[in-house]
């Protein structure tokens, strides 16, 4: 989900596909600082927005005031039944460690409205306030080793995500622990049966771009396309290929986009 209220300052990675929607569509400003969903959720902050839904930050007021987060999606924009298809894939990650928990769901005369738990900030918010925008190695190695453990467990239940990008990553600290969750499932759909996606945007992988189902080994590729990016591994040469060719020579031979250990100095 884009983050904020416009344009984040990673705009390249947008799905060109959703372009359209993101900047036709405006956010759920009815819920402001202060008032109740469904006489329950007192809005704290409106913490981003997308084509599909706004989320918001809530806080339960029947359960001491417990901290969630609210994603309301108005019933004319949910045209793909995004909502039925999120909420079904949320009751099977009910347990996942790396993925949100749904408390609950329901529907109001004009809204749709998911309550998740609250999982940190996003990696692109984090990488805005850092000025070279890249994660140490040591981060980047917990980053990708909690994604890939979140993948398999997704995976392992019959789902793809296929979403992945910086917005959809979120992080926090607990204690001296980088705590990563993963978010917005309402582009997954079950690993079967085997379906084409017209995505073309920097996260889609090669194979998808040239055609080639959707399948498990899509997200993880997504992936590997995200941490190279957040470490700093300039993988894609769009400067002097198109998006589409540029995977295809990253993918020809990947270990030539990455430098070597360096030669002790005497």
């Amino acid at each position: 989900m884009m983050a904020g209220s416009g344009i984040p300052y990673w705009y390249p990675y947008i799905n060109y596909m959703f372009l359209g929607p993101y900047l036709r569509k405006n956010p759920i400003r009815c819920y402001t600082e202060g008032t109740l969903i469904n006489r329950r959720y007192r809005v704290e902050s409106r913490l981003g927005y997308g084509s599909y839904a706004t989320v918001f930050k809530v806080c339960d007021s029947f359960d001491n005031d417990a901290i969630y987060a609210a994603k309301v999606a108005r019933k004319i924009d949910d045209n793909n039944g995004y909502f039925g298809k999120e909420v079904g894939v949320l009751e099977k990650c009910i347990g996942l460690v790396h993925w949100p928990q749904m408390k609950t769901h329901f529907e109001t005369p004009s809204y749709r409205v998911i309550i998740l738990s609250l999982e940190g900030e996003s990696m692109s918010a984090v990488l805005g306030r850092k000025p070279n925008k890249f994660f140490t190695t040591e981060n980047c190695l917990r980053i990708s080793y909690a994604l890939t453990t979140a993948l398999r467990s997704l995976h392992g239940i019959g789902y793809i995500h296929r979403d992945l990008h910086h917005d959809n990553v979120m992080l926090k600290k607990v204690g001296q622990e980088l705590v990563v969750r993963v978010i917005d499932l309402g582009q997954s759909t079950p690993s079967q049966p085997r379906q084409k996606c017209d995505f073309k945007a920097y996260s889609t992988s090669y194979h998808v771009l040239i055609g080639k189902n959707y399948c498990e080994r899509d997200d993880l590729v997504s992936s590997m396309y995200l941490i190279a990016d957040v470490a700093g591994a300039q993988i894609f040469d769009t400067d002097k290929y198109s998006l589409i060719d540029a995977k295809k020579r990253f993918h020809e031979s990947p270990s030539s986009f990455f430098s070597g250990e360096e030669e002790p100095s005497d």
